[in-house]
């Protein structure tokens, strides 16, 4: 009997120690948050991050941008429906606030700044006229300055009597106090305390911060995309997995001559957005307008070319900055994407 009963309470130990390594081992599974496919850590062979940027003007990415089917337009139109979720970098950690957004959206002033030159010329200062002797004069001072009498002193102001009628002045009436000793006197009115006025126009701006001049569609024509470029070990197969797309305003449509971020959004989101509508969000097929394709369905088939800007490294630099030019660092993005078609391609040799 002792015998049964130890074999039985090692039983129940071996189940429970089976159901802990169990536990422990669905723990340690984890994924990324932001893959639209899943993938677990444990299969992932290789991985490396990678940042694109996608130039929707030219012409194997027109299909994403032709008129009035934008996809940034589709994505700010989202945005504005409360449907799609922004934030102001790659991170998509903070939302971005909607009067934030509205900000990014609206056409900048452009102030018109004058040179040294110019403004030794005289110009942008509109104040000062010329008094035909070569000096300036301020037009305030000299509104300011009372008249001359013709002798180089100011004339003096006359006071002119009142007349009564004949001719002469009317003599001043003397003011004197009545007695009022005895009477009550008129009470005061009440003091109504003033409404204060509703600006109207700043609540309408809270409610629908998109009441401004906004910019035309065509010049949100820049795609900043970041991807993991992941081989599954269980599938055997290479994923180009996008994690975030974010809306840039390229340098030539900015006054200050320098890209600017927009707002950035959550593939995952998007994707759930596309395929929402097949019929709205399409991407543009000119060969045969029977047969457009689905924006979702573009991005799984890498119908798009982003060249390569930056890729992880340490230091966190973009490939500009850690070759030192724009030319070496073009030449390190297309060395990029051979050395990792080449790795893909080596994966399969033995």
């Amino acid at each position: 009997m002792k015998q049964a009963g130890s074999v039985a309470v090692a039983a129940v130990l071996a189940v429970m120690a089976g159901g802990v390594a169990q536990a422990q081992e669905r723990d340690n599974t984890k994924t990324n948050p932001l893959s639209v496919r899943e993938i677990n850590e444990n299969d992932i062979m290789m991985k490396k991050t990678l940042w694109r940027r996608v130039d929707l003007n030219e012409k194997q990415n027109q299909a994403m941008f032709s008129k009035n089917n934008q996809i940034t337009k589709y994505l700010i139109d989202a945005v504005k429906a409360g449907v799609l979720v922004a934030y102001p970098n790659d991170s998509v950690n903070t939302p971005m606030e909607i009067g934030k957004f509205a900000e990014k959206l609206a056409v900048p002033e452009q102030t018109t700044t004058l040179t040294a030159e110019e403004k030794a010329a005289g110009f942008g200062n509109e104040n000062k006229v010329d008094d035909s002797w070569g000096d300036t004069k301020d037009k305030k001072a000299a509104a300011k300055k009372p008249a001359d009498d013709g002798w180089g002193t100011p004339a003096p102001k006359a006071a002119k009597p009142v007349d009564d009628g004949w001719g002469t002045p009317a003599p001043k009436k003397k003011t004197t106090a009545k007695n009022t000793k005895g009477k009550k006197g008129a009470k005061p009115a009440p003091v109504v305390p003033e409404v204060p006025k509703v600006d109207s126009s700043a609540m309408a701006k809270a409610a629908n911060p998109f009441t401004g001049v906004e910019r035309l569609n065509d010049e949100y024509s820049v795609l900043d995309i970041k991807e993991d470029w992941v081989f599954d070990r269980k599938r055997s197969r290479l994923y180009y997995d996008i994690q975030t797309i974010g809306i840039v305003i390229p340098a030539d449509k900015n006054p200050s001559g320098l890209e600017q971020p927009v707002a950035y959004f959550k593939y995952k989101d998007l994707d759930k957005l596309f395929r929402s509508d097949p019929k709205k969000f399409i991407w543009y097929n000119s060969q045969n307008q029977a047969q457009h394709k689905n924006l979702a369905d573009a991005f799984d088939l890498r119908l798009f070319y982003g060249r390569i800007y930056k890729v992880s490294n340490p230091k966190d630099r973009d490939l500009i900055g850690q070759y030192g030019s724009e030319r070496e660092g073009l030449l390190k993005s297309y060395q990029l994407e051979q050395q990792l078609m080449e790795q893909e391609h080596g994966l399969w040799e033995y």
